[in-house]
């Protein structure tokens, strides 16, 4: 019976991620930023964790707990009670609001955000799987020059789309009913794709000259989790977690192409040779080399069992040299978050909003970017609700996120935003022992 059992498993696992990658591979094309911080290195890296997590202020390191899919430690996947499975899948809006010293502008989308897999094998064993958000590029930006001396000005156009996607399978194990260890690989896959063009508004003899830059990347990171859970004759309980990311080093193909667009646009000789109105000035593929540091975090939440937990996480990763270009480089990189949750009664047989789970939570970090020798800051509060369907592990959640990065000194942008996250978490049993046969 019991071999049945992990047979079946082992057998419905596999056919179950590649249902899961297929069903999700749209998710691919689904970048949709709006941020001018964007044209820097891989872009906005995403904000950690699912929409429980998000409204605990991004928080999940010392998260243990049965009713969800925590990616963010892979020891956590060893929670799950035995034969459960979970699907978790999400969507989030924006709304972001741009401004400097003398201008101000707003933009909002909708986009996916993520679809994952969870499971128990058998009592101490976990795993999981999904497509997460890594990091995102978009923006679109008009600079102009002006010449008033010779009559003559110039238009640059910067504009940005792609992103990278985290392919992960991860599995945990728990030791002494206390302690469980995990680790995850993460399968880092995506394009950034970034496009410049040059025109001269008020001469049309002259001609334009785009470029484009097609940045990919392949990579796998291994991630590491620890988790010691504590509980105290079911009245309390306290978690201690860590993470530990290995440091990557990268070579991403980069491909260029610069392209003159000639005035006006119709086919001329140059040397009795034919131009057309646009051709290839020229092309390159190369391999960019650069480095995704080391990434460690600590974690530690405690509180009441199925009631109450309150938490906090500490990250460090030092961006120092792995990128840089014109007026901006990565450096040291932390952040904090902490973030709580209260069910009032689990257990109640009336009255939903006492099986409502509500949420709150904040964070503030040193950004991974320096752009004009300024470290940017991005820092915010959280909220968000859990609504159970059926039973206390599905449930509909909600996350709401009002922040700010970066600031109006220093020629930069201060970017004023907020982020509505949805998710769908979906409890199942497997291979529940039947009466008859």
């Amino acid at each position: 019976m019991h071999l049945r059992k992990y047979r079946n498993l082992i057998v419905t696992f596999p056919v179950t991620l590649i249902i899961t990658l297929l069903v999700t591979t749209p998710l691919l094309s689904q970048f949709n930023t709006y941020s001018p911080y964007t044209r820097f290195a891989l872009g906005d890296l995403a904000k950690p964790g699912i929409g429980q997590n998000q409204a605990m202020g991004g928080t999940g390191l010392a998260i243990h707990e049965n009713n969800r899919i925590n990616y963010l430690n892979p020891a956590s996947f060893s929670a799950l009670d035995s034969t459960s499975v979970y699907f978790d899948f999400g969507a989030n809006t924006f709304h972001n609001e741009y401004k400097t010293e003398q201008h101000t502008n707003t933009w909002w989308n909708m986009n996916l955000h993520h679809v994952a897999f969870a499971s128990s094998m058998g009592k101490y064993f976990g795993v999981s799987a999904g497509i997460i958000p890594y990091s995102s590029i978009g923006y679109n930006i008009k600079q102009e020059y002006n010449d008033y001396i010779n009559g003559e000005a110039m238009d640059t156009y910067y504009k940005g789309d792609g992103g990278i996607m985290n392919f992960y399978v991860g599995t945990a194990v728990k030791l002494f009913d206390q302690i469980s260890v995990g680790v995850t690989m993460n399968y880092l896959m995506g394009r950034l794709t970034r496009e410049r063009q040059v025109d001269f508004p008020t001469n049309s003899a002259y001609s334009s000259i785009s470029t484009q830059e097609d940045f990919d990347l392949r990579k796998p990171i291994f991630s590491f989790g620890l988790q010691y859970n504590k509980v105290i004759k079911d009245k309390f309980f306290f978690t201690l977690g860590g993470i530990y990311d290995l440091k990557t080093n990268v070579n991403a193909n980069l491909q260029y192409e610069a392209v003159n667009e000639i005035y006006p646009f119709d086919t001329i000789s140059i040397n009795d040779q034919l131009i057309r109105p646009a051709y290839i000035l020229g092309q390159d593929t190369t391999l960019r080399s650069f480095t995704i540091p080391q990434k460690k975090g600590v974690g530690i939440a405690l509180g009441i069992p199925n009631k109450l937990t309150v938490t906090g996480d500490y990250y460090m990763q030092d961006w120092t040299g792995s990128m840089s270009g014109e007026n901006y480089t990565t450096t040291n990189a932390t952040s904090m978050h902490f973030g709580a949750e209260y069910t009032p009664d689990a257990e109640a047989l009336r009255g939903f909003h006492k099986l409502m789970t509500y949420r709150l939570g904040g964070y503030y970090s040193n950004y991974y970017l320096q752009v004009n020798d300024t470290q940017l800051e991005d820092y915010g509060i959280t909220f968000g609700l859990g609504l159970p369907i059926r039973t206390m592990k599905s449930s509909i959640n909600v996350a709401f996120t009002l922040g700010t990065r970066g600031t109006t000194e220093y020629n930069l942008v201060e970017e004023n935003y907020g982020i509505i996250t949805f998710n769908v978490t979906l409890h199942d049993l497997w291979f529940r022992k039947r009466r008859f046969d």
